[in-house]
Protein backbone atom coordinates (compact mmCIF):
# COMPACT_ATOMS: atom_id res chain seq x y z
CA UNK A 1 0.00 0.00 0.00
CA UNK A 2 2.90 2.49 0.83
CA UNK A 3 4.39 2.10 -2.64
CA UNK A 4 0.79 2.67 -4.05
CA UNK A 5 0.26 6.10 -2.12
CA UNK A 6 4.19 6.86 -3.02
CA UNK A 7 3.08 6.34 -7.06
CA UNK A 8 0.21 8.58 -6.84
CA UNK A 9 2.49 11.42 -4.90
CA UNK A 10 4.74 11.08 -7.86
CA UNK A 11 2.02 11.60 -10.41
CA UNK A 12 0.47 14.05 -8.41
CA UNK A 13 3.79 16.35 -8.40
CA UNK A 14 4.03 15.50 -11.82
CA UNK A 15 0.73 16.84 -12.69
CA UNK A 16 1.58 19.86 -11.30
CA UNK A 17 4.81 20.51 -12.89
CA UNK A 18 2.92 20.28 -16.08
CA UNK A 19 0.81 22.52 -15.26
CA UNK A 20 3.55 25.08 -14.71
CA UNK A 21 4.60 24.45 -17.93
CA UNK A 22 1.15 25.44 -19.33
CA UNK A 23 1.17 28.55 -16.71
CA UNK A 24 4.79 29.16 -18.11
CA UNK A 25 3.88 28.89 -21.68
CA UNK A 26 0.44 31.10 -21.50
CA UNK A 27 2.79 34.07 -20.28
CA UNK A 28 5.58 33.57 -22.44
CA UNK A 29 3.26 33.93 -25.66
CA UNK A 30 5.19 37.08 -26.59
CA UNK A 31 8.68 34.95 -26.35
CA UNK A 32 8.51 32.46 -29.78
CA UNK A 33 11.49 30.71 -29.22
CA UNK A 34 11.04 30.09 -25.51
CA UNK A 35 7.80 29.15 -26.11
CA UNK A 36 9.02 26.68 -29.16
CA UNK A 37 11.39 25.42 -26.03
CA UNK A 38 9.12 25.17 -23.16
CA UNK A 39 6.53 23.20 -25.43
CA UNK A 40 9.48 20.43 -26.22
CA UNK A 41 10.35 20.37 -22.89
CA UNK A 42 6.90 19.90 -21.98
CA UNK A 43 6.21 16.90 -24.81
CA UNK A 44 9.64 15.25 -23.30
CA UNK A 45 7.90 15.12 -19.53
CA UNK A 46 4.89 13.86 -20.67
CA UNK A 47 6.52 10.96 -22.79
CA UNK A 48 9.09 10.54 -19.45
CA UNK A 49 5.83 10.66 -17.16
CA UNK A 50 3.69 7.62 -19.37
CA UNK A 51 7.08 5.87 -19.71
CA UNK A 52 6.81 5.90 -15.73
CA UNK A 53 3.27 5.26 -15.62
CA UNK A 54 3.40 2.16 -17.89
CA UNK A 55 6.60 0.99 -15.93
CA UNK A 56 4.56 1.15 -12.56
CA UNK A 57 1.57 -0.45 -13.83
CA UNK A 58 4.03 -3.28 -15.14
CA UNK A 59 5.63 -3.55 -11.44
CA UNK A 60 2.01 -4.05 -10.04
CA UNK A 61 1.45 -7.09 -12.82
CA UNK A 62 4.60 -8.38 -11.74
CA UNK A 63 3.61 -8.22 -7.54
CA UNK A 64 0.53 -9.47 -8.35
CA UNK A 65 2.04 -12.75 -10.59
CA UNK A 66 4.51 -13.18 -7.99
CA UNK A 67 1.55 -13.20 -4.99
CA UNK A 68 -0.22 -15.73 -6.79
CA UNK A 69 2.64 -18.38 -7.56
CA UNK A 70 3.22 -17.96 -3.45
CA UNK A 71 -0.27 -18.86 -2.70
CA UNK A 72 -0.14 -21.74 -4.70
CA UNK A 73 2.47 -22.89 -3.35
CA UNK A 74 1.18 -22.73 -0.15
CA UNK A 75 -2.06 -24.53 -1.36
CA UNK A 76 0.56 -27.71 -2.63
CA UNK A 77 2.65 -27.63 0.30
CA UNK A 78 -1.06 -27.88 2.97
CA UNK A 79 -1.92 -30.44 0.66
CA UNK A 80 1.32 -32.09 1.10
CA UNK A 81 0.52 -31.90 4.76
CA UNK A 82 -2.83 -33.06 4.41
CA UNK A 83 -1.44 -36.11 2.78
CA UNK A 84 1.11 -37.39 5.47
CA UNK A 85 -1.50 -36.73 8.10
CA UNK A 86 -3.79 -39.01 6.60
CA UNK A 87 -0.64 -41.42 5.94
CA UNK A 88 -0.20 -41.09 9.86
CA UNK A 89 -4.18 -41.79 10.61
CA UNK A 90 -3.77 -45.17 8.35
CA UNK A 91 -0.88 -46.50 10.44
CA UNK A 92 -2.60 -45.58 13.85
CA UNK A 93 -5.38 -47.44 12.53
CA UNK A 94 -3.45 -50.72 11.70
CA UNK A 95 -1.60 -50.25 14.76
CA UNK A 96 -5.02 -50.83 16.89
CA UNK A 97 -6.45 -53.37 14.54
CA UNK A 98 -2.88 -55.42 15.58
CA UNK A 99 -3.63 -54.41 18.82
CA UNK A 100 -6.83 -56.04 18.86
CA UNK A 101 -5.45 -58.98 17.57
CA UNK A 102 -3.31 -59.77 19.98
CA UNK A 103 -6.41 -59.22 22.53
CA UNK A 104 -8.11 -61.15 21.00
CA UNK A 105 -5.47 -64.18 20.85
CA UNK A 106 -4.94 -63.12 24.46
CA UNK A 107 -8.44 -63.77 24.95
CA UNK A 108 -9.00 -67.17 23.80
CA UNK A 109 -5.67 -68.66 24.81
CA UNK A 110 -7.09 -67.49 28.67
CA UNK A 111 -10.12 -68.97 27.51
CA UNK A 112 -9.23 -72.23 26.28
CA UNK A 113 -6.82 -72.46 29.16
CA UNK A 114 -9.13 -72.21 31.69
CA UNK A 115 -11.88 -74.34 30.14
CA UNK A 116 -9.05 -77.20 29.96
CA UNK A 117 -8.49 -76.73 33.47
CA UNK A 118 -12.39 -76.43 34.77
CA UNK A 119 -12.81 -79.74 32.51
CA UNK A 120 -10.11 -81.72 34.36
CA UNK A 121 -8.72 -83.04 31.11
CA UNK A 122 -5.17 -84.36 31.17
CA UNK A 123 -3.54 -83.74 28.08
CA UNK A 124 -1.06 -86.64 27.34
CA UNK A 125 2.36 -85.81 26.52
CA UNK A 126 3.15 -86.39 23.10
CA UNK A 127 6.14 -89.17 23.02
CA UNK A 128 9.16 -88.38 21.73
CA UNK A 129 11.24 -90.21 18.75
CA UNK A 130 14.98 -90.37 20.04
CA UNK A 131 15.54 -93.09 17.68
CA UNK A 132 14.95 -90.60 14.79
CA UNK A 133 18.24 -88.91 13.87
CA UNK A 134 15.89 -86.10 11.89
CA UNK A 135 14.40 -83.64 13.00
CA UNK A 136 10.64 -82.83 12.38
CA UNK A 137 10.41 -80.27 10.16
CA UNK A 138 7.67 -77.68 11.37
CA UNK A 139 5.84 -75.63 8.75
CA UNK A 140 5.33 -72.03 9.44
CA UNK A 141 3.82 -68.88 6.80
CA UNK A 142 6.20 -66.48 8.55
CA UNK A 143 10.09 -66.64 7.13
CA UNK A 144 11.76 -65.27 9.98
CA UNK A 145 10.63 -68.33 11.94
CA UNK A 146 10.88 -71.60 9.94
CA UNK A 147 15.15 -71.05 10.10
CA UNK A 148 14.51 -70.52 13.95
CA UNK A 149 12.20 -74.36 13.93
CA UNK A 150 14.78 -75.89 11.93
CA UNK A 151 17.63 -74.65 14.95
CA UNK A 152 14.98 -75.74 17.81
CA UNK A 153 15.78 -79.08 19.71
CA UNK A 154 12.75 -81.00 19.80
CA UNK A 155 11.01 -81.55 23.43
CA UNK A 156 12.85 -83.20 25.88
CA UNK A 157 10.84 -86.67 27.13
CA UNK A 158 10.84 -85.70 30.60
CA UNK A 159 8.81 -82.68 29.66
CA UNK A 160 5.06 -82.48 31.55
CA UNK A 161 2.64 -79.93 29.69
CA UNK A 162 0.08 -80.11 32.60
CA UNK A 163 3.32 -79.19 34.78
CA UNK A 164 4.38 -76.19 32.60
CA UNK A 165 0.47 -74.69 31.95
CA UNK A 166 0.11 -75.11 36.01
CA UNK A 167 3.31 -73.46 36.55
CA UNK A 168 2.55 -70.75 33.80
CA UNK A 169 -0.76 -69.97 35.08
CA UNK A 170 0.36 -69.91 38.76
CA UNK A 171 3.15 -67.00 37.45
CA UNK A 172 0.63 -65.17 35.35
CA UNK A 173 -2.47 -64.95 38.04
CA UNK A 174 0.16 -64.52 41.47
CA UNK A 175 -0.71 -67.73 42.99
Amino acid sequence: MKQSSRVQCKIYCQRQTIHKFYLSIAGDVYDGLRLRTNRTTLKSDRISFCQKVVTLRLNVVTLSLNVVTLSLKVIVLSLKVIALSLKVIRLSLKVIALSLNVVMLVTTRHSLITAIVDSGTILQPVPSFESQPEKPKRQTKIKALQDWFEKTQPTPSDFDPDQARWEALKEKHNL
